[in-house]
This record gives structure tokens, C-alpha cells and sequence, in this order.
């Protein structure tokens, strides 16, 4: 069969995938870290496949696969045996499956029932798409098997022909299943590729799955829309001609009744008269009700507008002009309970502040105070402790009175400062990002919007006036590497909570 002849064969969602698998992206190389460590450097990804040569280079037994590279499958020691972690990086019916699919000598039926078990223990997206492509394949292969071992005797034998369709049921029904946008896939050998792949599931079509073998399996094949539209028009001309009689006859046959729609036509017509003429009559007392209504708008209307006062925009009536005065009164009004309003809170802050000072936070500026906050910044990680968003409250008062102090120790402001940017900042950056995407109750805007302690740029973490916490901190001495917008790593923070807290 040449090239012409198997396009012919080759339905749309083949040449759908001929289409897309060259701008398809191969999963990039696998980088040399421990797949149980780092699961983003294991073989079996939610978006991609990589197959390693090792996988059906041996018999397909689950032994084996004890044996797979550590960077690309979570191997794991047990009593001091290295064991493959089955799970979803490592799928043992996946992986059997694979194996047989691959083999060329590989048992076809034990392949699609490792296959067909793995899709039902739970499979990442890909490796879910990677399994019905082999599943298919494999039925393939099988059909390619029962041709050459029956031939001719396919249509003639009853046992044969049940397995032939079956499998050809079955590959349909897994290659619809496959989400090629969703199947990225790579080798480390050059004998095995996705478009491979695709080539032979287009030849498969080509040779079993075409329409020429529905009628062995007892697929009813829809009639051409050429035949479907001939027998639609014959009955429906039918239909309308015992209806409607034929449109050359002015009256019905000598013996014969007048067609049913017809009769039924001419008494509509009859009926549509007489409600023209009624509606004739309802529409001239519907005018007359209509002049009423334009005379009585026009004398509420006078009321709003005077005339010819439209064409200047804005009606000047008796009601308009009275209630522009309530406004304007109403405007005064505002204006002046808003001054009277601005000076009571003039006053009222005067009250607080001597000799240029606001008592408030003088009262607050002691030094068993500030140990007080510190302890309580320090608290361990105990249940119903303070909640993130209660310990960056009390870190941004804490870290103001902190820096407008005239003489404070270093050693302790630097203490604050580690917990501020180790603990609470790079701790857990996903918690702390959250915690202040929340809204404040009281404020009913977001926490990053009322703490500057959220800001994402540690430039922007202002704590009194226009001092931020990454100035105050580095002043007393707190390393640059903990001081900056580089997320840390658990160790660095512990390092950093051990070195000032020891």
C-alpha cells in the first residue's frame, strides 16, 4: 500500500496527531539529583514521560525495577536493601506494560493486563495518556497476529472473528482515550520515539481499523448523505402531496376530499380577516386613549420643565428649582460639619504630644518592654499560639519603637531582626504569602495593603516614618544575605535562629 492509498485510510484524529507531534517539546534532560529527594527530577512527570532502554532490556518482572537509576525513580534503602518506592513515580503495572510494549518479542496479552490494571490504581495525567497509546498499540499488534495466523478464515470462523473484533473495538476505544495534548514524551535511545508511535497507530488504521472491516464485525456503516437526502425528499414530497395535494390541480379529483392542510389553510385565512378587522377597530379607540395620555403629560410635564426650557439642557420648573436649593443647603452643611470635624481631630491629637512628642509611644519605650517583645516574637511553635498575621502586627510596633530609641542594644535589635527575616519572612514563603493576601476584618483591605512588613521587596518594609526594616536591620549589623528578597533555604534558616539564639 503506497503513501496515497494510506492517507485515505487514516481518519481525522490521526492526522490531527501527525500535526502536532513536530511542534511537540521533549522533555528536557534529567538532571543528577535523586528522584526521592527532588521529585521534579523523576522519570514520570504530570506533563511528561521519559523511558529509559533499561525498562525492556530485561524480562518484564517487577524485580527489576529495584534495579532503575535513583535519578530518575525513588529508590529507597530497606534494611539496607535498595527497593523501588511504588507510587505514582514509580507504577509497577505502568512499568510491566511498558516493558512488554516495547519487547519485540514482548507477550502481548500480559502487557494490555498490566496496562489496563495500571489505569485503575491511579496514574499521573501523562503516564495516563503514554498507557492508552500502548494499550492500542498492543491491540494492534494482536490483530496483526490473528491476521497472519487466520488469513482468509477470519470471516469464516466464528472464534477467530469474535477476537479480531474485539481487539479492533478495544484499539479504537484506547487511542480515543489519548489526550495527545497532554503527552509529552522522550527516550534515551533513538529506537523508540513519539512519532514512531504515531506512524505506527496511523498504519494500524490503514490496515485494520478503516471502515472496510465493519461489516465483519457487525458495525453498521451510516448510509452517504447523497442516499440520505434522496429518501428524505421522496417522503417528504409525499407527505405534502397528501396534505396539501399537488400544485397543479385547482381543485381535488372528482371523488376525492379536499386535502386536510388545505382545508385547514383556507379557514385560517378566513380567520385572519375577521381579526383585522377587529383589530382595526381596537387600534382607533387605542388612538384616542393615546391623546388623552399626551394631554395629561403635558400638564404634569409643566410642572418640571417650562417651556422651551429643554433646549437649554436642564428643565427650570417649579419642582427642579426648589429641590437645586435644598442641594445646595445640604452642600454648605456638609462642608461645614467636615471643618468642624478636621479641627476636633487636630485638637484631639495636640492632647497627646509634649515638647514635639507623642506621649503614647514615649509611655511605651521601656526596657523590660522591649524584652517583653522580644520573648514574645520568640515563642515557640506550640498549638494555639499566635497566628502569623497577630506576630506581624506585633513585629512592626515592636520594630518602631526599636528604632526610635535614642539607646538600644544591638545585640538585641539584631535578635528582632533574625526572626523577622529568618523565621517569619523565609520560614515558609508560601504561608507567609498567604497570610497576607487575607483581608484585614477591620480594615476590609487586603494585609499587605495596611502591614508594610508583607511587602514583597524588602526596600518597601517601612516600620516608622521612613525607616524599613531592611535599613534598620542592616545598620545594627544583621548579615546582607539574610537581609534580601533571595528566598532561603531551611538550613540557612536554622543557622540564622541558631546564631542569634542560641
Amino acid at each position: 500500500m503506497d503513501r496515497q492509498d494510506l492517507a485515505s485510510y487514516i481518519p481525522l484524529v490521526v492526522a490531527a496527531v501527525f500535526a502536532t507531534v513536530p511542534g511537540m517539546r521533549m522533555a528536557a534532560a534529567q538532571e543528577d539529583e535523586e528522584c526521592l529527594r527532588d521529585l521534579a527530577s523523576c522519570d514520570l512527570q504530570e506533563r511528561k514521560t521519559h523511558l529509559r532502554a533499561q525498562i525492556w532490556s530485561g524480562s518484564c518482572d517487577p524485580s527489576q525495577w529495584d534495579a532503575l537509576p535513583r535519578q530518575g525513580y525513588p529508590i529507597d534503602s530497606v534494611d539496607g536493601i535498595l527497593k523501588v518506592k511504588v507510587g505514582p513515580r514509580a507504577p509497577v503495572h505502568f512499568l510491566n506494560g511498558v516493558c512488554e510494549a516495547h519487547r519485540p518479542d514482548g507477550d502481548v496479552d500480559h502487557g494490555l493486563h498490566e496496562l489496563e490494571k495500571a489505569a485503575t490504581v491511579g496514574l499521573l495525567p501523562s503516564q495516563r495518556n503514554a498507557a492508552a497509546l500502548f494499550e492500542g498499540l498492543l491491540h494492534c499488534r494482536k490483530l496483526a497476529e490473528l491476521d497472519d495466523r487466520y488469513q482468509g478464515e477470519l470471516t469464516t470462523r466464528l472464534a477467530p472473528r469474535e477476537a479480531f473484533c474485539v481487539h479492533r473495538g478495544m484499539a479504537k476505544a484506547s487511542f480515543t482515550r489519548v489526550r495527545w495534548e497532554g503527552l509529552e514524551m522522550s527516550y534515551d535511545t533513538s529506537s523508540f520515539s513519539l512519532t514512531g508511535h504515531a506512524e505506527s497507530m496511523a498504519q494500524c488504521y490503514a490496515e485494520y481499523l478503516h471502515g472496510g472491516y465493519d461489516a465483519t464485525c457487525g458495525v453498521v456503516s451510516s448510509p452517504s448523505p447523497a442516499a440520505i437526502d434522496a429518501a428524505a425528499e421522496t417522503v417528504s414530497r409525499d407527505i405534502l402531496a397528501d396534505y396539501f395535494g399537488t400544485a397543479t390541480e385547482d381543485a381535488p379529483p372528482e371523488g376525492s376530499a379536499i386535502p386536510p392542510l388545505k382545508a385547514m389553510l383556507a379557514r385560517k385565512i378566513e380567520m385572519a380577516d375577521s381579526s383585522l378587522r377587529d383589530s382595526a377597530a381596537l387600534l382607533g379607540g387605542l388612538v384616542q386613549k393615546k391623546d388623552l395620555l399626551v394631554g395629561s403629560y403635558q400638564g404634569i410635564a409643566s410642572m418640571f420643565c417650562l417651556p422651551e426650557s429643554e433646549t437649554a439642557g436642564l428643565c427650570s420648573g417649579p419642582l427642579p428649582s426648589a429641590v437645586a436649593r435644598l442641594h445646595e443647603g445640604y452642600e454648605r452643611a456638609v462642608l461645614r460639619s467636615q471643618t468642624i470635624l478636621n479641627f476636633v481631630d487636630r485638637w484631639v491629637s495636640g492632647l497627646y504630644e509634649h515638647q514635639g512628642k507623642d506621649v503614647r509611644v514615649e509611655l511605651q519605650n521601656s526596657h523590660e518592654g522591649l524584652r517583653d517583645m522580644l520573648a514574645r516574637a520568640e515563642l515557640p511553635a506550640v498549638p494555639n499560639e499566635m497566628t502569623l498575621l497577630e506576630k506581624l502586627d506585633l513585629m512592626k510596633r515592636d520594630m518602631a519603637l526599636l528604632a526610635d530609641r535614642t539607646a538600644v542594644e544591638n545585640d538585641l535589635m539584631k535578635r528582632q531582626c533574625s526572626i523577622y527575616f529568618c523565621e517569619i519572612r523565609n520560614r515558609n514563603r508560601t504561608f507567609f504569602t498567604n497570610a497576607c493576601n487575607q483581608v484585614d476584618a477591620t480594615a476590609g483591605r487586603p494585609v499587605k495593603d495596611v502591614n508594610a512588613l508583607c511587602a514583597a521587596d524588602v526596600a518597601g518594609t517601612v516600620v516608622s516614618g521612613a525607616q524599613t526594616a531592611a535599613a534598620l536591620c542592616a545598620g545594627v549589623g544583621l548579615p546582607a544575605s539574610y537581609v534580601s528578597n533571595t528566598a532561603m533555604t531551611a538550613r540557612a534558616v536554622d543557622t540564622c535562629m541558631s546564631e542569634f539564639h542560641p
